[in-house]
């Protein structure tokens, strides 16, 4: 989904579209994705309007625990369709936070990626909070069992404003340097988001 965004290819797209419709069984009953690509299912409303996959988002709006890998579908739901009625419940889920994991820190950036600006509170609170703790762990790099949640964490921030390009984005793409040399067609999570950010990283600087 990321490359898409970062390429504009359509096979990446057809990728995406024809993983999900793959999940459904002959029976038709849908397959269950990751909770971290839920928002996979927002990307195939939005490029197909099919009903089927806003009932998808629904579904897992009603089924799923709030949990902070769930944090970026929910805020999505909540930015889409729910008029942003529970940030400040998004926000205290990681406002109560004490220590973040690098995935946690994933979870977070795309939260806030989600997040629209126009309830600025929370947006600047949760914004604030990443400077923090990615400040913290950049401080292990390159030697950080997390060096790739952190790198992919740093590309994103940077793309999408949150972090200043400038003071910042030598840390991702020291962290991008690091998979230059795999397989783009067989990156794959962590890696293959990375490549993405990276990608558009680069068009942003041309």
């Amino acid at each position: 989904m990321q490359m898409y965004e970062a390429t504009k290819e359509v096979a990446y797209q057809e990728f995406v579209l024809n993983h999900i419709a793959g999940l459904k069984t002959l029976e038709g009953t849908a397959g269950i994705l990751p909770m971290q690509d839920y928002l996979a299912y927002f990307f195939a409303y939005g490029q197909t309007d099919n009903e089927e996959y806003r009932q998808e988002i629904d579904s897992a709006m009603d089924l799923n625990e709030w949990t902070l890998d769930f944090m970026p579908f929910v805020t999505a739901y909540e930015t889409s369709y729910n008029s942003k009625e529970h940030y400040n419940e998004i926000a205290a889920m990681f406002r109560n936070k004490e220590s973040f994991t690098g995935t946690e820190l994933v979870a977070l950036i795309e939260t806030i990626n989600q997040m629209s600006e126009e309830i600025y509170e929370y947006y600047r609170e949760l914004r604030d909070l990443f400077k923090v703790i990615v400040k913290e762990k950049m401080k292990n790099l390159p030697d950080s069992p997390e060096i790739l949640e952190i790198g992919y964490s740093i590309l994103k921030a940077c793309n999408i404003g949150v972090l200043q390009k400038e003071r910042y984005s030598n840390f991702g793409e020291l962290v991008w340097k690091t998979i230059a040399g795999n397989n783009n067609n067989t990156c794959v999570g962590l890696e293959s988001m990375i490549n993405a950010q990276y990608t558009i990283l680069r068009k942003q600087e041309v």
